[in-house]
């Protein structure tokens, strides 16, 4: 297991790192940008595909996509 604070760059380190096994914990700044998967290309669309796809900010929930995974928990508490 790593654990790291802000400054080091989680998201680097886990593709570095993802063939090891190895957790990494760490936090991630409120005003980092990251991308979203770029999307597939379309049939008929010329010129250079795009690298990237659109922006997701930590602080604009309207960047967010629609989660993968939802789980739910009962508990008491």
């Amino acid at each position: 297991m790593i654990v790291s604070d802000a400054g080091y760059d989680v998201t680097r380190l886990a593709w570095v790192l993802r063939d090891l096994p190895a957790e990494l914990v760490g936090r991630v700044r409120s005003g980092r940008v990251m991308r979203l998967p770029k999307p597939p290309r379309m049939h008929g669309v010329h010129g250079r595909p795009p690298e990237h796809g659109p922006e997701f900010r930590f602080t604009k929930p309207e960047t967010w996509p629609e989660p993968a995974i939802t789980t739910v928990t009962d508990t008491t508490n």
